[in-house]
């Protein structure tokens, strides 16, 4: 009988142990891009994927990784193109290219042919903003943390108009760095109770659309964003969307007639179409946008006095 309850409490704490052991396995780690000119990222693939620089024979990066391309990504200092296998839209902590070096065209990340949807959770996203060639190929990127960041520097090449999603509906200091490149879909998605927003944190971009959900806070640091669509913001009292700038005048060079409802707008120039904004705040400074105050007072405090 003794012995019997022994049993029973040696093997509770054997339990006990694994159930403290097992978070200790799962910890974040990083995984290593190792690609002799060509490779496919699959599922199932260990053969590219490393625990150190270089390496090989690592598990295939999931939701609790980092992936890094770095200066032994491309065997051998020649260009290597790692193309997603299709089917495989991967969830990561978050995907760095900066230190990713190679010759002629460099190292390349390929999620058009298969168009590919990659989220990233971490608040680190994703970044590219070293100085070796490096290139970014198409795909829809979804940035899923309430805080994150999107840095690609302007020496980076990017093909096939990726589409950046930050889908969370309650985001706080969220940045775009788009190293003035061509892109397909921006969504930005609500800020929710919090009021820091997003940012445009470089210009000079050209956007297919652009997608802003309310509420929301917008700053622009001096620059301009070309935009072919524009989806129209309707807005409420209580879910409002303020565009501010850093100083200057951004601007909006807009192809569609664009429609801002419940906004709160300072420093911008719309050019394009016929834009107007109903129900809404002129802080001063702005053009080409027809702003209309709400007929019986409205609200501004909430999202703009944050």
């Amino acid at each position: 009988m003794y012995r019997l309850l022994d049993m029973k409490k040696y093997l509770f704490l054997i339990a006990l142990w694994l159930a403290f052991l097992i978070p200790d396995l799962a910890q974040a780690a990083n995984r290593f891009l190792t690609c002799a000119t060509t490779c496919t990222l699959d599922a199932s693939n260990t053969a590219i994927w490393g625990t150190v620089s270089g390496g090989t024979g690592a598990s295939v990066p999931g939701s609790g990784d980092d992936v890094i391309f770095d200066a032994g990504t491309c065997v051998g200092g020649t260009t290597c193109t790692g193309t997603f296998g299709a089917g495989y839209n991967p969830t990561w902590l978050s995907l760095t290219m900066s230190a990713c070096t190679a010759t002629t065209s460099g190292c390349i990340i390929d999620a058009n042919t298969n168009t590919n949807t990659i989220t990233l959770t971490s608040a680190t996203g994703y970044v590219n903003s070293g100085s070796g060639t490096r290139t970014l190929s198409g795909g829809t990127w979804v940035l899923s943390g309430t805080t994150t960041t999107w840095n690609l520097a302007a020496s980076a090449t990017v093909t096939n108009s990726p589409s950046v999603n930050f889908s969370s509906s309650s985001g706080n200091s969220r940045s775009f760095t788009g190293g003035g490149k061509t892109w397909g879909t921006i969504t930005v998605g609500a800020s929710g109770s919090n009021p820091n927003g997003f940012t445009f944190q470089s210009g000079n971009n050209t956007i297919n659309t652009l997608t802003i959900t309310p509420p929301n806070r917008i700053s622009i640091n001096n620059a301009t964003n070309t935009v072919t669509t524009m989806t129209n913001i309707v807005g409420s009292s209580s879910q409002e969307v303020l565009f501010s700038t850093f100083n200057g005048t951004s601007t909006f060079a807009i192809t569609n007639n664009f429609s801002c409802s419940w906004c709160g707008i300072q420093g911008y120039t719309f050019s394009g179409g016929t834009h107007s904004a109903p129900n809404s705040f002129d802080f001063g400074g702005n053009s080409g946008i027809a702003i209309t105050a709400p007929s019986a007072g409205g609200g501004g405090g909430r999202i703009i006095g944050g």
